[in-house]
């Protein structure tokens, strides 16, 4: 089965306290709570300045393509605290390079980790990858803490530009397979 309808057919993944589903319009607030913060976003894409500036990176960006995004959910709250996202995706060598952000106001609860858990698990297990790889600005301790606690392992560093800012950075690449086990649930 082409590796697209398995991403199809898992849209939508629930975990003990998230939802990882498809973005809506009504993200909007959600996104541009931390996505116009500077400071939530020191390693990623420059600061949103407006709502209208979010509404159209969420409308063009996550809702054009949608296989491979998932929006994060708390299920409680029902607000929508973060994003996981293929960056890269080769059909061909069935791996992924997934990115992620996370409103500073719920970082040091595990969310990203346990948001980060489930993905790899379902894009092992169920979608079918062979490996899913992680490249972390080694300034980034919070972001390589949350690959780690994830059962990601360290595979390599790099210099390299980050996309939106030209900058260049050292990276640490973190990885999981499908057949090593990395943590408990990656067997």
């Amino acid at each position: 089965m082409n590796i697209y309808v398995r991403l199809a057919e898992h849209q939508k993944i629930e975990s003990k306290r998230l939802w990882l589903r498809p973005f809506s319009m009504k993200d909007t607030t959600d996104i541009f709570e931390y996505s116009s913060d500077a400071a939530n976003l020191e390693f990623i894409f420059p600061p949103h300045r407006t709502m209208e500036q979010t509404k159209f990176i969420l409308a063009n960006h996550f809702m054009r393509e949608p296989l491979g995004k998932w929006a994060i959910e708390l299920k409680d709250e029902k607000k929508m605290v973060g994003v996981l996202q293929c960056v890269k995706l080769s059909e061909r060598e069935e791996i992924a390079e997934l990115a992620y952000v996370l409103n500073k106001r719920y970082w040091n609860q595990g969310l990203m980790t346990e948001a980060l858990q489930v993905l790899t698990d379902t894009c092992l297990q169920q979608i079918g990858l062979k490996a899913i790889v992680l490249n972390c600005d080694t300034k980034n301790y919070g972001s390589i803490q949350v690959a780690k606690k994830a059962g990601y392992r360290r595979a390599g560093r790099f210099k390299g530009s980050n996309q939106y800012t030209g900058r260049i950075s050292e990276f640490e690449k973190y990885e999981v397979k499908r057949n090593q086990a990395a943590g408990a649930s990656h067997v």
